[in-house]
């Protein structure tokens, strides 16, 4: 009896120690959102448009999907000053789909979308909020 308490407690151990290994990983990503957050709605904040430029995944979708070269045009679009003024503020939300972790933030009509790949968080689409 004693053989087998032992080996039910390091098992409980075991996933103890799993369970929270998952939680800090999953922390670990959303504060690498928070930081990425920090500085692409400060770069917003500011119209720093080359600094923004850098935190989107080329091709973005903004209408159609458009090249790195195209970013004026998306900037003029999709960061108006009210939209600026909106994304500087905006607490993004998170969502979980298939496993993969992505937020979105909305401003007026349009929502701002954001992934991470092997590069870090970025700028993924901007949408109609239908």
């Amino acid at each position: 009896m004693n053989l087998i308490g032992s080996v039910i407690g390091r098992g409980m151990l075991v996933a103890g120690l799993l369970l929270s290994a998952g939680s800090v990983l999953a922390a670990g990503s959303d504060d690498d959102f928070a930081t990425f957050w920090t500085q692409f709605s400060a770069a917003v904040g500011k119209g720093d448009q080359n600094a923004v430029s850098q935190m989107v995944k080329y091709p973005v979708f903004y209408i159609d999907p458009r090249k790195e070269a195209d970013f004026p045009v998306v900037w003029k679009g999709a960061f108006k000053p009210a939209q600026r003024t909106c994304l500087a503020k905006q607490k993004p939300v998170k969502d979980t789909h298939d496993g993969k972790v992505s937020y979105a933030a909305g401003c007026g009509h349009l929502i701002y979308s954001f992934e991470k790949d092997d590069g870090g968080w970025k700028l993924t689409s901007i949408d109609e909020n239908d």
